[in-house]
Parts: structure tokens; C-alpha cells; sequence
């Protein structure tokens, strides 16, 4: 099929010339048959397109550029619609792998009722604390907990319970959130917590195997009512990143060791 200057003038109101992005359509492509404006057909592989044109390959291996003008008012929306395809395709694949950049687990939270009149530097705080802390918890881990932050200023630290929800009081930080979390996702809560302690000590296998990975053969878990160390991140000076990730993981193990899922 010939290009002329006089059938290029035939400019189509269906010209595409919204497409700003120059469009490699994939491998493989069925042929199709091109049809112009006054009844002229050429078969080939939809290759490209931009604003003004498309190219196709015949069957011979050559490929031929096409003015959209001169092209049919179907061909012209055949070439839109190859365009969308490839664009849905695309943001199909961006999504998918956004998607697995995304954190792994799906701990939320909310603010407790009446949160709208908490005074603003706490309301502050306990955000970003909540914010900060899980989502450290969802990158690193596979916990699922819905929980509620309470302004609780007679508290005196803060306190949690298996329910997920979490008093926040004289402390508040990313490190408290993580160690309140820890509580509500059954660390000292959970009614098998006291069924894996003798002595002090923290008997179930999973978590005494992870501490020795971390802490070598000998290492002990020690254990009380409530809390576990180390890694339990009991206090400011326990934080840090490596230990933060440690903690995850003797969460994770104890919680196995506790028959939770």
C-alpha cells in the first residue's frame, strides 16, 4: 500500500493524538489487515505506534511505517485499542510488582473513641509511634492484628492485652510500640505463655532454637509473667535495628511454641 502526500492530507478526527507515549506492541502479534481510507489493504504484525503512525511487519520480514491519517476510521481505533491493551498490560505488571514490594503482614490500627479531643502533641506521638512501628512489623513479619491506640495518660508506661488494644501512656515511642505489639499478638497474654516457662526460663523449642542461632548453643531465654529477654526490647537501650528484626523473630517463635497462627 503507497503513502501519498494527497491521501495524507485525509486527516481523520480519529487521528490519535492523545498518544504521547511511543507504544512496542509484544511479540508475537496476529496479522491484520490494514485497510486505508479509500480501500487499499496491506497484511502485517502491528509493531509500534505513535502519535502520527503505525508501523507493522508483512510477512516478508520488512517492516512499513503508515500514516494514521490515511488509515481507516477502523484500523484507527484497531491501533487505540492495541495502545490500551498494552497500556492495561502494563499497569497490570506495575501493579504486580508493586505489589510484591508491598509489607508482607497486615497489623492496622485505629484511634479510640473520642481520639478527636486528645491533646494535640499526644495525639501526635501515638500516631507516629503506631506508624513508625508497624510499619516495621509489616515489612519484616506476617502478623495479622487489628488494633486500637488509647490515650491513657494515668497509665503509667503503657500496657497491651491479646485483644489489641494498647494504652498508651507515660512513654511513647516506636520501641514501646513494638514491645506493646508484641503483647498483643501473645507475648505474656496468651493463655499457653505461662505453660512454656520453668524457672524463669522459657522452655519451648522454637524460641530457644532461634535465641542459639542468634546467641550461640548455650544461650537462655529468660522468661517472667509477662515479658521475655533478650530481644524482648524491654527497655530504650535494647532497641536497635538488628535487635528490632531479632525481637520478630523470637515473637514468631514463641508464638509457635505458644500453638498460635
Amino acid at each position: 500500500m503507497k503513502t501519498s502526500s494527497s491521501s495524507a492530507i485525509r486527516i481523520a478526527s480519529m487521528a490519535l493524538s492523545a498518544w504521547a507515549i511511543f507504544f512496542i506492541a509484544p511479540a508475537q502479534a496476529a496479522p491484520h489487515t490494514w485497510t486505508s481510507a479509500d480501500g487499499r489493504e496491506l497484511v502485517g504484525e502491528f509493531v509500534k505506534a505513535d502519535a502520527t503512525s503505525v508501523t507493522v511487519t508483512r510477512s516478508n520480514g520488512k517492516s512499513v511505517t503508515i500514516p494514521l491519517a490515511v488509515l481507516s476510521a477502523a484500523d484507527q481505533k484497531f491501533a487505540a485499542d492495541q495502545v490500551a491493551a498494552k497500556t492495561a498490560a502494563d499497569q497490570a505488571a506495575a501493579d504486580e510488582a508493586e505489589a510484591k514490594n508491598k509489607p508482607k503482614g497486615s497489623i492496622s490500627y485505629k484511634l479510640s473513641g473520642g481520639s478527636d479531643k486528645w491533646p494535640d502533641d499526644r495525639k501526635k506521638r501515638i500516631i507516629a509511634a503506631m506508624d513508625a512501628s508497624i510499619g516495621f512489623l509489616n515489612k519484616n513479619a506476617n502478623f495479622r492484628k487489628e488494633l486500637t491506640a488509647n490515650n491513657s495518660p494515668g497509665t503509667p508506661t503503657a500496657d497491651a492485652n491479646i485483644q489489641g488494644w494498647i494504652n498508651w501512656g507515660g512513654s511513647i515511642s516506636r520501641r514501646v510500640a513494638l514491645h506493646e505489639i508484641a503483647h498483643t499478638l501473645g507475648i505474656g497474654t496468651h493463655e499457653n505463655w505461662q505453660k512454656n516457662i520453668k524457672d524463669g526460663l522459657w522452655t519451648g523449642k522454637n524460641a530457644l532454637e532461634q535465641l542459639r542461632e542468634f546467641d550461640g548453643k548455650d544461650a537462655v531465654l529468660h522468661a517472667d509473667r509477662q515479658h521475655f529477654w533478650p530481644y524482648g526490647l524491654n527497655q530504650d537501650s535494647e532497641s536497635s535495628h538488628i535487635n528490632d528484626l531479632r525481637h520478630i523473630k523470637m515473637v514468631q517463635a514463641m508464638r509457635k511454641d505458644m500453638g498460635v497462627r
